[in-house]
């Protein structure tokens, strides 16, 4: 249930849901566009039960309790991606049918091709996000100040929680404005500063977001996880990381699983890679240039 409505929430866009012009706007002027209830709830709230369950099978969590509300176990099993992807709980979230479909078969995929245009693709590579209680781990890599990448000027980031995430459960915060400028400096977010803006999230909510606009995680001041999905979409007229888009044997991550699904979208054959290191902070601009925000380096 919400229960903030200020100057520190995000502006709702359902009145330009539909208007490509006026959500390309609303990129430019926000840097982001933020839906409540574009999705069915419904279908999202079984998509992060799955995935909480999928980990308290794994020991991430409590047995026994209900996955959504079941407290973490001790050890920490992965805070960091790279151990993350390694975690046989994490990678059966990874592989799960309904966290890949969700990008293609929900209303969020109208949204993106009304911002980015009908060369809008899905990078394969999405990311499920577990956040600790800050009482267990209280630095979370998400919890730092970022940008999301700096040499695809048009990628956009979709944050959609998978379940109630209110303000006290980590949900994601941005800062308006931001996307003008390519500069940032990492820090952790303790609480919602002057200027920023968060929400009290519930299932069906989107959060759309440039890759240059600055945001971070809120702690999360409960006692159980917070589960949330970022699936990141860009144009196919400007090259991609080649991480985000093949798997380690060259071919494209998710295609072996799920290319006879009838909600699968290969990316486009034509799609330009390259390698960026691995690391978001040495891709820096000049890149291509941009057709949603202006920036002063």
């Amino acid at each position: 249930m919400r229960t903030h409505s200020d100057s520190a929430t995000l502006r709702d866009s359902r009145d330009v849901v539909g208007d490509p012009e006026g959500l390309k706007a609303r990129i430019a002027e926000d840097g982001y566009v933020f839906v409540p209830g574009l999705l069915d709830a419904a279908s999202v709230r079984v998509i992060g039960r799955t995935a909480l369950s999928h980990l308290q099978e794994a020991g991430w969590t409590e047995p026994g309790a209900d996955p959504v509300a079941a407290a973490p176990r001790r050890p920490v099993r992965a805070v960091r991606m790279l151990d993350a992807f390694a975690d046989p709980g994490y990678r059966r979230v990874l592989a799960d049918p309904g966290f890949n479909a969700a990008p293609f078969a929900s209303a969020l995929h109208g949204l993106v091709v009304d911002l980015l245009g009908p060369s809008a693709f899905c990078y394969p590579l999405k990311v499920p996000r577990i956040v600790y209680p800050a009482s267990l781990v209280p630095r979370q890599p998400g919890g730092y100040v970022h940008k999301d990448y700096r040499a695809v000027q048009d990628m956009l980031t979709c944050w959609v929680p998978l379940g109630e995430v209110p303000r006290s459960l980590g949900g994601l915060a941005v800062l308006p404005g931001s996307q003008h400028s390519s500069g940032v400096a990492a820090r952790p977010l303790r609480r919602l500063e002057p200027g920023w803006r968060t929400a009290d999230y519930e299932p069906g909510d989107i959060l759309v977001f440039h890759c240059l606009t600055t945001h971070a995680a809120l702690p999360n001041r409960q006692a159980r996880m917070r589960v949330s999905a970022e699936y990141r979409f860009q144009r196919a007229d400007q090259p991609a990381p080649r991480r985000m888009v093949l798997g380690p044997h060259g071919v494209e991550m998710g295609s072996r699983l799920f290319s006879a699904m009838p909600w699968w979208r290969p990316v486009p054959c034509t799609l330009a890679l390259f390698d960026d290191g691995g690391d978001r902070t040495r891709a820096s601009l000049p890149a291509p240039p941009s057709h949603l925000v202006t920036f002063a380096n």
